[in-house]
């Protein structure tokens, strides 16, 4: 029923405008709720409209959404003089396409208790007539708090083939629009009485199925094969910000579209997407629990590795070079001149095996020096397992590397300003830490080693009791019997290390979180600061690849193969893998 004017207030204030120019055509709707709330909607036409169609469509699309809203009254606003005079049966539809317009439009209106149509100047309506003139651009990307509509075909087009109405018979939208336009339910009553109750927040408004949504008045109801366009252009198109799969589900519910696998399909897009997994952030959790080196006796087992660059010393000498007994925690060092194979040997025979034998087993990372044919022949001749880190793992190697920073910290302690002197102040600090009980065992490194404790200069300087109390029989004495318990010493010192490792497992595997691959796994490489291309600067990718697992090295370590470049000769750390999604 249509009040005169200016006789009510309406609780529903719809206003609508539609636009026709060069780039297209389309609408624009404003709804105002009881609340105050405004619903703002603007309708691209993929079909052409001339102004009055395009007002018309405006008309009809607004009292759709107000009826779906469930809307009982209404005051409509338009600046179309045409419609609204039309409308009030002022003005004479003459054209075949205005009379249908004029039909449609007033069936609908029947469908209100009472309403009243207003014709208002522009400059009165110019929210929905923005809308109208953004539906009708050429922009594909629309504001957070305007849904966007498109209409397949003009209203007044009765389309008679249902098929082509409901598209793909597979689709999840072809039972609900079924039943909401041809009152067709399945067979079966549970599934009837479920899509029945499902049916109630879906409209279908040109053609098209419509959700009533929370972060949008209306969400369009789309089929799978659309669904993937428009995640992959939302996340990686040109306005795309490669979001991740919750981010990106939210803005495609607030750009208006919805399919029940929203979530799901989200987190896979944004997982899969190659440009994101090769920028992620470092995986920081440890991929495998902790695997402990122990070593079974004195002077066994070695882990050599290098200090430097560091300021140039008396010389030349710009790196030092490490090896530390895994046993007793026995350090020695010599600085460097040159990094070469060479030199590296000559320090492996001068400090390792001319002094405590030949160990059992060598660990190193996998430098040159290391890795040449002559270090590999000196181990053979030897019998001494050579064993290398995963490269760009040094916690391989961890004793080698805890100590270094133990005589990095010392140095920088002595040196203050004249850091050139380093070289000079090496045997002190080695000195120092041979001296110092270590955590891990309870016992020095020189006690371990020779079984008594060496006399330091604070002794002497302010005659401790055993230089004050010396007797040469009794020290002879005292040291036969310190070799005799240095057995005992040493197995204690493994019970103690044993339990300091515990400790130290307990609170590396409580972070750990487990990262297994198998072979044929595809993968990603955590690019290499040594190797990453310095042209890209800060914008440089965080992984590389892709590689394929090859063969499994144990120990959380896995070979690895680049199509291209063949198997890379060292194996590579689960911490420095991350599965590839294609």
């Amino acid at each position: 029923m249509m009040v005169e004017q200016n006789k009510k207030i309406f609780k529903w204030q719809l206003r609508v405008d539609g636009s026709s120019n060069t780039y297209g055509s389309g609408a624009g709707v404003v709804l105002t709720t009881p609340e105050g709330d405004s619903i703002e909607c603007a309708l691209r036409f993929d079909f052409k409209a001339t102004n009055n169609q395009a007002e018309y469509e405006a008309l009809i699309a607004g009292l759709k959404i107000s009826t779906v809203l469930g809307a009982d009254e209404v005051e409509i606003f338009s600046d179309s003089q045409v419609v609204v005079n039309q409308v009030l049966d002022e003005y004479q539809a003459r054209e075949e396409s205005m009379i249908t317009y004029l039909e449609l439009a007033r069936e609908l209106l029947e469908r209100f208790k009472e309403y009243r149509i207003v014709h208002v100047p522009r400059e009165e309506n110019e929210k929905a007539d923005a809308l109208a003139k953004l539906a009708s651009a050429t922009i594909n990307i629309w504001p957070n708090n305007i849904s966007m509509i498109r209409l397949l075909q003009p209203s007044i087009v009765k389309t008679k083939e249902v098929g082509a109405v409901f598209g793909e018979r597979n689709s999840w939208i072809t039972p609900i629009k079924e039943y909401l336009v041809n009152d067709i339910l399945p067979s079966d009553p549970l599934e009837a009485k479920r899509l029945k109750y499902r049916a109630t927040r879906y409209s279908v408004l040109n053609g098209e199925l419509y959700k009533r949504g929370y972060s949008r008045a209306l969400q369009r109801c789309v089929g799978p094969e659309e669904a993937e366009g428009i995640l992959r252009s939302i996340h990686s198109g040109n306005y795309g910000n490669h979001a991740g799969g919750a981010s990106l589900a939210h803005k495609t519910l607030r750009q208006g579209f919805y399919w029940p696998t929203l979530f799901v399909d989200s987190k896979r897009v944004a997982a899969r997407c190659e440009a994101c997994q090769k920028i992620a952030n470092n995986i920081r959790q440890p991929p495998e629990l902790l695997q402990s080196i122990t070593s079974p006796w004195p002077f066994a087992m070695w882990g050599i590795d290098l200090i430097g660059p560091m300021p140039t010393a008396t010389g030349g000498a710009k790196h030092a070079i490490v090896a530390v007994d895994y046993f007793t925690k026995w350090v020695e060092a010599e600085p460097l001149v040159h990094i070469t194979e060479a030199n590296t040997i000559s320090f492996v025979k001068k400090n390792i095996l001319y002094r405590f034998g030949i160990p059992n087993t060598i660990i190193t990372d996998n430098g040159t020096q290391f890795d040449g044919r002559k270090f590999r022949e000196l181990c053979d001749k030897y019998g001494i397992n050579n064993y290398y880190a995963s490269p760009a793992h040094p916690q391989t190697n961890g004793q080698t590397e805890a100590v270094n920073k133990i005589i990095k910290h010392n140095l920088k302690a002595k040196l203050a300003t004249k850091k050139g002197s380093w070289a000079d102040k090496l045997p002190q600090v080695l000195w120092a830490y041979r001296t110092t009980e270590r955590g891990s065992t309870g016992e020095t490194p020189y006690s371990m080693a020779y079984g008594a404790e060496a006399v330091i200069p604070v002794e002497t300087s302010f005659s401790s009791p055993r230089v004050q109390l010396f007797q040469p029989e009794i020290n002879i004495d005292m040291l036969k019997c310190g070799l005799d318990e240095l057995e005992e010493r040493r197995e204690r010192a493994q019970i103690i290390n044993a339990a300091y490792q515990q400790r130290v497992a307990r609170y590396y595997n409580s972070h750990v979180r487990e990262r297994r691959f198998t072979l044929g796994d595809l993968v990603l490489k955590r690019v290499n600061p040594g190797t990453r291309d310095k042209a890209a600067g800060s914008l440089v990718d965080k992984w590389e690849g892709l590689y394929k697992i090859t063969g499994i090295a144990g120990h959380g370590a896995y070979r690895i193969t680049r199509e291209g470049f063949g198997e890379l000769p060292r194996p590579c750390n689960a911490q420095y893998l991350k599965i590839y999604y294609p």
